[in-house]
């Protein structure tokens, strides 16, 4: 074979290793952008970041959290890292409108998830998964010294009354809605029952931006009442906080709403983040909402003990009827308006 021939196969052949490897590149590099627009990555952990609701701290990340990781790590043999971001409920629904990359969001209220409807971050026929139930009730002082017996004794004068903000907290509007709803409820009349929400603001000289930051203000000493949920208040007892509990007949059983976000789930995130939203209502994630005094979604399921007399949205002809038609602009024109708050409460920044 000549100079020229062995040249020649030479440059063949290195033409055939240079097509492979261009091959090959184009293969690895396909791939490669492909896990990246796909979140998939088998030498990482999958992460699921959770938004929820200032009330839920203590439960997602000491019960459901670890549980949870625990189940799908030993299930799937994928490591799993949860990042939870907690906040009024309100102000959270803002924040993932405007971008805040949240997987899973965990809401006092459908009525915020009705937000990210709005924002398109979840399509419209989406379910939100509803995990638990939390009566809403009066905290007071030991001893209730006060004489506090119903929503209507918080009226009475000279009582200094903490609230959460509706305008960011669920707690705040699930309140108007209870306060509301304990009169409409027993007499129909839609004008007693908005009196009397007057009557309370007009004792309220302390709002916080969420339901967590309200109890903390009475933990340090401000106010002789405020109105929050159940689960809250006990979970405060749990951790030596000295306040009785008031449970208003008729009062409102709160139903806090867990859904996906489409928009911003990864691929890789997708089978981890449904199997969070079954786990909150499975066995195991119903018994540890109810180590953390939530009440089952079903008024029929078990931890309803003691037994008091609630009433849902769903008797005030649903939540957009109830908060959007009646309490939203009496909020608006009546309450606020006229809100007569201490100057430490303009001062107060819990964000």
């Amino acid at each position: 074979m000549s100079m020229t021939q062995i040249q020649k196969v030479i440059r063949s052949h290195w033409r055939k290793i240079g097509a492979g490897l261009l091959g090959f590149l184009f293969i690895a590099s396909t791939a490669y952008y492909g896990w990246q627009v796909y979140g998939i990555d088998g030498n990482s952990p999958v992460q699921l970041i959770v938004y929820a609701f200032s009330t839920q701290e203590e439960v997602f990340t000491q019960g459901i959290f670890p549980a949870f990781e625990q189940s799908w790590e030993s299930t799937t043999d994928t490591d799993l890292i949860i990042k939870g971001v907690f906040g009024p409920s309100g102000t959270l629904a803002g924040q993932i409108n405007l971008g805040a990359p949240a997987d899973v969001a965990i809401f006092s209220n459908e009525n915020h998830i009705n937000w990210l409807k709005i924002g398109h971050l979840i399509e419209d026929d989406v379910q939100p998964l509803f995990f638990g139930t939390s009566p809403v009730v009066i905290v007071t002082r030991p001893g209730n010294p006060a004489g506090i017996e119903d929503f209507s004794d918080l009226s009475q004068p000279d009582l200094i009354l903490l609230h959460a903000d509706p305008s960011s907290s669920g707690a705040g509007e699930w309140s108007l809605i209870a306060v509301y709803g304990n009169i409409y409820l027993e007499t129909g009349d839609e004008s007693a029952s908005l009196k009397q929400l007057q009557e309370i603001w007009h004792n309220v000289k302390l709002m916080a931006p969420s339901a967590r930051a309200t109890l903390t203000l009475f933990e340090l000493g401000a106010g002789d009442a405020l109105i929050t949920y159940e689960q809250d208040a006990l979970l405060a007892q749990d951790r030596g906080v000295a306040l009785d509990v008031v449970v208003p007949s008729p009062t409102i059983l709160t139903q806090p709403a867990a859904v996906a976000i489409n928009e911003n789930i990864t691929r890789s995130e997708q089978d981890a983040a449904q199997a969070f939203l079954d786990f909150l209502s499975s066995t195991q994630g119903q018994a540890i909402f109810a180590h953390y005094h939530l009440r089952p979604a079903s008024p029929e399921g078990s931890g309803q003990s003691p037994r008091i007399n609630t009433f849902t949205t769903k008797d005030l002809g649903g939540w957009a009827i109830a908060y959007s038609q009646l309490l939203k602009p009496f909020w608006d024109k009546e309450i606020l308006p006229a809100l007569s708050l201490d100057e430490e409460s303009s001062i107060i920044n819990w964000e």
